[in-house]
């Protein structure tokens, strides 16, 4: 999606600071972070991931946790993992989490079902969803998919997606075949040729795939007509009334466990994997990094987290017009920049 005119309360102009400045603020000290409270009385966080297992773009958090950065804010934060982002969003709609990590055109369509949460900050510039195939199989451009069986998971982001790339590209229902798998069983499925295609992220599955000494290659949704929005930060409404503070800190600590993972990937990885307990391999790792870090906002970037509208208009436009997504929420309404650090 093409960045346009956006707008923030009280925002101030100019670079965010660059990865290697917040490196340099880190080793200074832990108890320093803007508004910060001390870490005997550190706010209580309850974040929803994507997925039912880590993976690799999750290792910010892990570096967040384990390297003190949560402690420098003043948080103790503490993760679910639910399933997908439709499972996450819905944990925090619902009161039982507070944020989520979660594909914001999947939180769209929550939003628009009267969800009660709202995107705090936008981290991906590029959606990475689309189709995987592995070598021998054709997909060259929207057409290649009729006839395929396409794994996808209930609750999870592809499964908004998939309907939507269909309906935008004229492929009716009774010509591909959806299979329902749960998150960690759609790669399996592949493998072993129980299913065509796969949805989700492209980059993830492809080295996936090398891993397992295969080759795959795919094409996103946003490559063939469907342009929306990726993963980023939602907050129930409830706890943006009652802790903004608390929000615009673990922004800020999300951003420099970013950094940290941007500046190292591979002592990112070491801690993701040692948290993982085993579900996460080192190299693995690491080339999923390699492929996913491009996709983010850099954090010295003055657009850093933030949303547009226009992002936002075009997403639940497209949501609206290719699947079954209906609502009466204004997309304006379903982000705020309110607490995207500034500085």
């Amino acid at each position: 999606m093409q960045e346009r005119k956006i707008t923030r309360r009280g925002r101030l102009a100019g670079a965010a600071l660059a990865a290697a400045s917040m490196l340099l603020l880190s080793a200074c000290g832990t108890g320093s972070g803007p508004d910060a409270p001390e870490a005997e009385g550190a706010d209580e966080l309850a974040l929803s991931l994507d997925w039912s297992t880590y993976v690799a773009y999750h290792a910010p958090f892990a570096v967040a946790q384990e390297n003190g950065i949560y402690e420098k804010y003043g948080l103790s934060v503490t993760e679910t993992l639910p399933g997908g982002s439709g499972d996450a969003v819905l944990e925090v709609g619902t009161g039982q989490t507070d944020l989520a990590w979660a594909d914001l055109s999947t939180a769209a369509a929550s939003m628009l079902q009267d969800v009660p949460v709202t995107a705090v900050a936008k981290i991906q510039q590029r959606n990475a969803s689309g189709l995987t195939v592995l070598e021998g199989t054709k997909l060259e451009s929207a057409e290649d998919v009729v006839g395929m069986r396409i794994g996808s998971t209930p609750g999870g982001s592809d499964s908004t997606l998939v309907g939507a790339f269909l309906q935008a590209n004229g492929i009716a229902e009774d010509e591909v075949q959806i299979v329902n798998l749960p998150a960690n069983g759609k790669f399996a499925a592949l493998m072993t040729g129980d299913v065509d295609a796969i949805s989700g992220q492209v980059y993830f599955y492809v080295s996936s795939a090398r891993d397992e000494g295969a080759e795959a290659h795919g094409l996103s949704y946003s490559d063939m007509g469907l342009d929306v929005l990726d993963h980023g930060f939602v907050a129930s409404d409830a706890f943006i009334e009652s802790s903004p503070q608390a929000i615009e800190r673990f922004l800020r600590a999300y951003r420099e466990g970013l950094a940290e993972t941007i500046a190292d990937p591979a002592a990112a990885c070491e801690v993701l994997a040692a948290k993982s307990d085993g579900a996460v391999l080192q190299d693995s790792c690491e080339a999923q990094l390699d492929l996913w870090l491009p996709l983010v906002t850099p954090v010295d970037d003055a657009e850093w987290g933030l949303n547009s509208e226009d992002d936002w208009q075009a997403t639940v436009g497209a949501l609206v017009e290719f699947s079954d997504a209906r609502g009466d929420r204004d997309p304006a309404s379903m982000f705020t920049n309110d607490f995207v650090p500034a500085d």
